[in-house]
């Protein structure tokens, strides 16, 4: 948002810049616009579907609805699959994206994956691990069994009033090894793109 003066790009961490970059945006400047564009296009998608499955269910009751559940009948559970991969991956970009201007301006910022994980660690794992690539089909040292397990099983689930992933911990003993997937911790794109809206975007 900007002033006469600046631009504060992270409200809550007091990130500004110089001037108006959003004018005439260029380069970093413009990205983040198409990132922002993406990320409220999706966000409305899965607002929509929260509402569907709201509609569909007791309201005195609360949920944890995984899987092909004919309480969520008519619902396009496939392509919101998709739209978590799809946040994922952007809204990381858009974060790490911030950072790293924070971090040009100022060596003492923390590095930009580090602005990440300090903002949205739990997408960030997500993005890792399922959004941008399948743990399963990539290196096996690089992630452990239960979360290559984790990555590839159907991952969206309806808990309380909203689509969340990640919702279940999967644990698997190989080899005599017992792993489990909590590095990957519960996420709504609803309620992310919400907090990123306070953090980013409050007006």
């Amino acid at each position: 948002m900007a002033d006469e003066f600046n631009t504060t790009l992270d409200f809550i961490d007091n990130i500004v810049v110089k001037g108006d970059p959003f004018a005439e945006p260029a380069n970093e400047y413009y990205a983040l616009l198409c990132l922002r564009a993406g990320l409220d296009l999706l966000y409305s998608q899965a607002v929509k579907c929260d509402k569907m499955a709201l509609e569909q269910l007791d309201p005195r009751k609360r949920y944890t609805i995984y899987g092909n559940d004919p309480r969520l009948t008519g619902i396009p559970v496939l392509p919101l699959t998709c739209f978590f991969h799809w946040y994922s991956v952007s809204a990381c970009q858009y974060v790490r994206t911030v950072g790293a201007i924070a971090y040009l301006q100022d060596s003492s910022c923390p590095k930009p994956d580090e602005y990440v994980d300090s903002v949205i660690p739990e997408v960030r794992a997500y993005r890792d691990k399922v959004g941008a690539h399948y743990a399963w089909t990539m290196n096996p040292k690089r992630d452990n069994e239960a979360e290559r397990l984790a990555s590839i099983i159907p991952q969206v689930a309806f808990s309380t009033d909203t689509f969340q992933v990640q919702v279940f911990t999967v644990s698997k003993v190989s080899g005599g090894r017992k792993s489990t997937s909590k590095a990957m911790q519960p996420w709504s794109i609803t309620e992310i793109h919400e907090r990123l809206r306070k953090r980013y975007w409050p007006r």
